[in-house]
């Protein structure tokens, strides 16, 4: 059923997970024992979906900004009994708030806003908790940007380097970059300060 998702997401355009980084994600839900998930970027809900069967202790909060998209997203997890572990936030980003500790945040949204993002919800990561995000290379495009001729386009992965760089330079945070796992993942945690 799931996969019936995935296929029907892939045809439409729909920006979803690849394969690989799905793998990578999940198995590091499964490694570090994540229970409580925040999604930015629900899409149709494939990853929240993918996550929630793990197990059934685990529960994600998940928030989509388009309509149509999260319309979906309750649907298709509605369909798969999942609505007891998945709640869905229809919003932008931005206005949603809560005291809540995630152990893993899952950054899958607006490219150009991981910054924001980052700055935005760290406080609801608990103390060993995870950021984890998606498209740090954008399809190998970020290690060409003199080649890309759409300015828009430049512009957005300028800002996925300048995010990199950010906190790979930023004594706040411990990051470890997997360029070479399905389209770039990044894992970032807070440092723990001695003293």
């Amino acid at each position: 059923m799931i996969e019936e998702i995935k296929n029907k997401a892939l045809k439409e355009g729909v920006p979803i997970i690849k394969d690989e980084g799905l793998a990578f994600l999940l198995n590091f839900i499964e490694e570090h024992h994540s229970k409580n998930i925040l999604e930015l970027g629900t899409a149709v809900g494939y990853s929240a979906m993918e996550m929630a069967k793990l197990d059934k202790d685990i529960h994600i909060d998940t928030i989509e900004k388009k309509e149509e998209m999260y319309l979906q997203a309750i649907e298709n997890i509605k369909e798969n009994k999942l609505e007891d572990q998945i709640t869905c936030f229809y919003m932008p980003i931005e206005e949603y708030k809560t005291d809540k500790k995630y152990d893993l945040i899952f950054v899958d949204a607006a490219k150009a806003q991981y910054q924001k993002y980052t700055e935005m919800f760290l406080d609801n990561l608990s103390e060993k908790g995870y950021m984890v995000y998606d498209n740090m290379i954008f399809h190998g495009l970020v290690f060409k940007i003199e080649e890309i001729e759409s300015k828009n386009l430049r512009n957005m992965l300028k800002k996925i380097v300048k995010f990199r760089e950010m906190v790979i330079n930023d004594e706040r945070f411990d990051i470890i970059l997997y360029d070479n796992i399905g389209d770039g993942m990044l894992v970032l945690t807070r440092r723990n300060n001695a003293g």
